[in-house]
């Protein structure tokens, strides 16, 4: 049974993320997206606030936050600034990661240690131009040489490049075997061979700085996360936390894009009967259109974030159907907030035409809408979601 109530210690999580967001990220929000400048200041903001290791377990300094938590306060975070919360949330997967292996690699434990005390950001390189959606078949490889691995090829809209401490790639390792497949690299961001190309210049998310990285360097196998060709059985620990982190990223802007609307029909007056916009009927289904589609939208993250963390196996139609729902409703409660507020929400002067653009991403980021949909479509039907083959089993009526 599923338990939509708040422990103490989570609504601590989510009260101390909300306070950052509001008192630190939300003035800076505009001028971020504006100059499409890297919000350095909030990281070091998070870092002392004690959330930028929420998803580090304690023994390494974090808060060890379970997912519920964790994706209310990426919540909180990108209803002042979605760019922040995307990287935000991106950091925390590959935290999760790290936190899968630490016990057995001492640069994973060193690695979420520095987070906690210095304030270290991570950053994913999944994504590669070419593949699109696909990031478990890279093209970029992993070549054992030693008591080294090699990495080659290019990784493309990898979040905070250029401004990051460190970057887990992932890599084909040449084993035909699926789960030998994936080589999870650390990759320092001084590395030698590592360069950083700035090619984020995008409408929404500005501030994100999802550069493209290319590579050709030698790291020590002790960077693999798992070991060289071992990456597979770490990634199911962080891949939850990256799709409930899109989704959360997307929930937070329709509730930024639904505040302002509703602020904006409670002040605005139409002159010939100086009565409020909420005072018509035709304005308040609106309103209420927004508030049930952010409802659903809600109680699908709190489902998902449960699911992946008391019933795993269960966990990626969940997390598929959250970020499917939560990326639509961000659109569609921006759509209609700029339905509602008319010219004042289109000026850029207003915050609503920046939750706009913003709610664009989450369509577009990790699997796409369409991709998700075939995938929960499949799962519906019964089939592999993640397969191609698709047969109508013998002696069943074809018709």
């Amino acid at each position: 049974m599923v338990d939509l109530a708040l422990s103490s210690d989570q609504q601590d999580i989510v009260d101390q993320a909300r306070a950052v967001a509001q008192h630190c990220l939300a003035p800076r929000a505009a001028d971020h997206d504006r100059t499409a400048s890297f919000p350095e200041r909030n990281f070091a903001d998070l870092h002392e606030a004690g959330l930028l290791g929420l998803l580090v377990p304690s023994q390494y300094g974090g808060s060890g936050a379970d997912l519920t938590a964790w994706g209310l306060a990426v919540a909180e975070l990108a209803e002042a600034c979605g760019s922040t919360a995307l990287i935000f949330a991106m950091h925390s997967g590959a935290a999760r990661l790290l936190a899968a292996d630490a016990a057995v690699n001492p640069v994973a434990e060193r690695v979420l240690k520095e987070i906690t005390t210095d304030g270290r950001l991570l950053s994913w390189g999944f994504s590669e131009p070419g593949t699109g959606g696909n990031i478990l078949n890279p093209q970029l490889r992993a070549t054992p040489d030693g008591d080294e691995v090699h990495l080659a090829g290019t990784k493309a809209f990898c979040t905070g490049a250029g401004h990051a401490d460190y970057y887990l790639i992932n890599a084909h390792s040449g084993d035909p075997e699926f789960r030998r497949s994936q080589t999870m690299a650390v990759v320092p961001a001084e590395q030698d061979g590592l360069t950083v190309k700035e090619t984020w210049d995008a409408m929404g998310m500005r501030a994100n700085s999802a550069n493209t990285l290319v590579l050709n360097c030698r790291i020590p196998t002790g960077n693999c996360v798992g070991g060289p060709g071992g990456g597979m059985t770490r990634l199911t620990h962080a891949l939850p936390t990256l799709i409930l982190g899109l989704a959360a990223a997307s929930l937070g802007i329709a509730r930024a894009a639904q505040g302002f609307a509703n602020q904006h029909v409670m002040r605005r007056t139409l002159a010939p009967t100086g009565k409020p916009l909420a005072a018509f009927q035709g304005v308040r289904l609106h309103v209420a259109d927004m508030a049930t589609t952010l409802h659903n939208a809600q109680l699908s993250l709190l489902h998902g974030a449960w699911t992946a963390e008391n019933d795993p196996l269960e966990a990626l139609g969940a997390l598929n159907m959250t970020k499917y729902i939560c990326n639509r409703a961000a659109i569609s409660v921006a759509d209609t907030a700029m339905q509602v507020t008319g010219g004042h929400g289109f000026l850029r002067s207003n915050a609503l035409e920046r939750h706009y653009r913003d709610a664009r991403a989450g369509a577009v980021m990790g699997a796409n809408l369409d991709a998700l949909r075939d995938m929960i479509g499949k799962a519906a039907l019964g089939l592999d979601p993640r397969g191609d083959d698709i047969t109508t089993p013998t002696g069943e009526n074809r018709s």
